[in-house]
């Protein structure tokens, strides 16, 4: 075996321990655990996601800090690749949750707000196409001169295999402050933006460290970058 083989074989076996940990108990168990519509229905925050992450043969919650150029999308392709290539299972039985808090909301948001707010330039993102601070999310989708392999790594993609977004938007809100003094708008104007901006499909939680307990709860093991 070459000296290249080992990094994967480990990396494979810490997602095995991932896959041992989080899998998911009996059905019967699982439905005796599973709140009532009723009770689910009172909540302002939507937690549909939670009956998306239950029944998940393997799953795995990721936080996500910070933009760190993406590197949460890679590993959340990775991770779905990787249980795909060992188990040979279908994506819907391997979920990824993201959680998106402290500066890592903006990964979220669609392409108007960071033309709108100049997010590029507030976080100090480069736009990889033009070299220039990004006026769109190129956290979002891939753009015309990337790679098919770099597309792969992207929100609507991997939403699309099922992984769930969880922003935290005590974050969000934070964010939203900051832009409105940077862009001298009305502050409830901004975070009013940013709460109808999101990508389709993420959701708004309380806060990141709900989101983060909620998931594990669920049966996520818990990973951080």
């Amino acid at each position: 075996m070459s000296n290249e083989d080992t990094p994967r074989r480990a990396f494979l076996g810490q997602l095995s321990l991932i896959a041992l940990a989080a899998s998911a108990p009996p059905a019967a168990s699982v439905a005796r655990r599973r709140p009532p519509p009723a009770e689910a229905s009172t909540s302002p925050w939507d937690m549909s996601w939670v009956d998306r992450v239950t029944p998940a043969k393997y799953k795995v919650v990721l936080e996500s800090t910070n933009l760190n150029d993406g590197a949460v999308l890679d590993l959340a392709q990775d991770i779905m690749d990787t249980f795909h290539e060992v188990y040979d299972s279908p994506d819907d039985e391997t979920r990824v949750v993201v959680v998106m808090r402290q500066l890592g909301p903006p990964m979220a948001l669609q392409d108007a707000l960071w033309d709108r707010y100049a997010i590029g330039e507030v976080r100090n993102v480069t736009d990889p196409v033009t070299k220039a601070p990004a006026r769109r999310n190129p956290f979002l989708r891939v753009a015309r001169g990337e790679s098919t392999y770099e597309g792969q790594a992207k929100l609507e993609p991997l939403m699309a295999r099922g992984m769930i977004v969880l922003v935290c938007n005590r974050a969000a809100m934070h964010l939203a402050r900051a832009l409105a003094e940077r862009s001298k708008r009305d502050v409830e104007q901004v975070r009013a933006d940013v709460r109808g901006g999101l990508v389709p499909g993420a959701l708004l939680m309380p806060n990141g460290i709900f989101a983060l307990v909620r998931a594990q709860n669920a049966g996520c093991g818990f990973l951080k970058l």
